[in-house]
This record gives structure tokens, C-alpha cells and sequence, in this order.
């Protein structure tokens, strides 16, 4: 096969398995995407590296079949869900999600998790909630907003002075961070008994960070606007892609760095 062959061949596999990529880090930029696809195409300049990207493409391809086709994704998925019954706490925590940044608006997990955390408080499990206020850099855009200020704000607005008590955690990049901030405030303010709110696939990993650290916690999750938890559709399957890959490979690096 000739070199232009190779090349316009291995562009076109490379375009098409870009989407997989997009699914597995939703949050590609443009330019990663591009670059993404240029190194793809590369791969068609020597015989060898165009069989490793023809080998790549069936493996991908076997794996979305298995995605879409079989038990697998529902079953790893609902072995990250981690759902307790609310009891009265002195904190309810909202663990921080995501953040559009082009618009400074709150991401659908994020939206998700703050209604279920206003929601315990309405139905009076706690006094107070806490709110991350992330720093733009970990949304890849350092002029993103921070979204605990941007959640503040949507408390106010529906509740004014008459809504819960805000604990703000500062700087927040994870949800290590998170659980350490959290574990600081529980000791200074004599915070014995808290509830643990984020989306359902979230939830095993960020119980046990909290957990690790000696908390008393209750993980009460939200529910799942990015998907149907019960992943019936392909479209669900491919959706819930990206979430259930991103939670096993953060189960293998907290484990590796002793944070569960």
C-alpha cells in the first residue's frame, strides 16, 4: 500500500475514532481533539504504525460492542453506587461538579447535586451544607468561574436570607480535597454526623475518601441527568461511557496513593 493510501486511510479511522475519545474525556478541547487526530493520521507513515492503529481500531471496536451489547457497562456501573437512607446530621456535603464555562453556568451533575442537597436541608436532615469553590484551572480554563460561587448565588436567589447555612470549602480540586477540607471544618465546628451528596457513580469512591479519614458520613446520592441509570438504551450505555471509565481508573489512583 502506498504512502498516500496509508495516510488518507489512517485519517479516516482516526476521525472516527475520535468520538470514543470525546466520550471517554467529555471535556476535550478543540485543539486537543485536532491534535488527536493529527497524531492519528501520523500513523499512517510507516507499515508498522498503521497496523498498530488498524489493531487499535478493532480493539475499539469490540470494546463500544461490548458496551453496547451486553450486560457489562450496567453491572460495573451499578457496583460504584453507594445509596443510604438520610438520617439527621449536623452537615449536609455537596460535593462540587462541573462548570460550562463559556457560559459561567452550573454543569448538569453539578445542578443535580445541589437540588439534592436542598432538598435534605427543606426536609430539615441539616442546617447547613457546604459548597466547593473550585478554582478555574481544574475545568481546563483558568477564567472559568468558580462553581461554589455560582451555586451560592442560586441558593440565594431561590431562598434569600431564609436558606441554609453555606460552608464554603476554598480552593477545591478534588474530591480528596474535598474530604480533607471537609474533615478540618467537622473537627473545628464539632460536626459529628454528615451526609455525602454527589451523582450515584460517584458516590463508593467518595464515600470511602471520607470514610479513610475517620468521618462519620452517610452517602445520600443525587440522581443522574446525564444518563438513565438503569443504562436500558445504547445512547444511555455510550453516555454513562465516560462517568464508570473515569470512576475505575480514580478508584486505581486513590488506591495507589492510599485516599480509600
Amino acid at each position: 500500500m502506498r504512502l498516500a493510501q496509508r495516510l488518507g486511510i489512517a485519517a479516516g479511522i482516526s476521525l472516527l475514532l475520535l468520538p470514543i475519545g470525546i466520550l471517554l474525556d467529555d471535556g476535550l478541547s478543540s485543539r486537543w481533539v485536532f491534535l488527536l487526530w493529527l497524531l492519528g493520521s501520523l500513523l499512517g507513515l510507516t507499515v508498522w504504525s498503521f497496523r498498530v492503529l488498524i489493531l487499535g481500531a478493532a480493539l475499539g471496536a469490540l470494546g463500544v460492542a461490548a458496551v453496547l451489547f451486553t450486560p457489562l457497562l450496567p453491572r460495573l456501573a451499578q457496583a460504584l453506587v453507594v445509596s443510604e437512607a438520610p438520617h439527621p446530621a449536623d452537615l449536609i456535603v455537596v460535593l462540587g461538579g462541573g462548570m460550562q464555562c463559556g457560559s459561567g453556568s452550573l454543569e448538569a451533575s453539578s445542578l443535580a447535586r445541589l437540588e439534592k442537597g436542598l432538598e435534605l436541608w427543606k426536609a430539615g436532615y441539616a442546617p447547613r451544607i457546604t459548597l466547593s469553590d473550585t478554582v478555574g484551572e481544574i475545568f481546563g480554563d483558568a477564567r472559568c468561574p468558580s462553581l461554589g460561587l455560582e451555586a451560592a448565588r442560586r441558593v440565594e436567589a431561590l431562598y434569600g436570607p431564609d436558606g441554609p447555612e453555606i460552608v464554603m470549602l476554598p480552593q477545591m480540586r478534588t474530591t480528596h480535597t474535598e474530604a480533607l477540607a471537609t474533615a478540618q471544618v467537622a473537627q473545628a465546628k464539632g460536626f459529628h454526623r454528615l451526609l455525602l451528596v454527589t451523582t450515584p457513580t460517584h458516590s463508593r469512591r467518595a464515600l470511602a475518601a471520607f470514610r479513610k479519614l475517620g468521618l462519620n458520613v452517610t452517602s445520600v446520592p443525587s440522581s443522574e441527568p446525564r444518563f438513565d441509570m438503569t443504562l436500558r438504551l445504547p445512547i444511555d450505555r455510550l453516555r454513562a461511557l465516560s462517568a464508570v471509565s473515569r470512576e475505575y481508573l480514580g478508584w486505581l489512583i486513590y488506591r495507589l496513593r492510599g485516599w480509600v
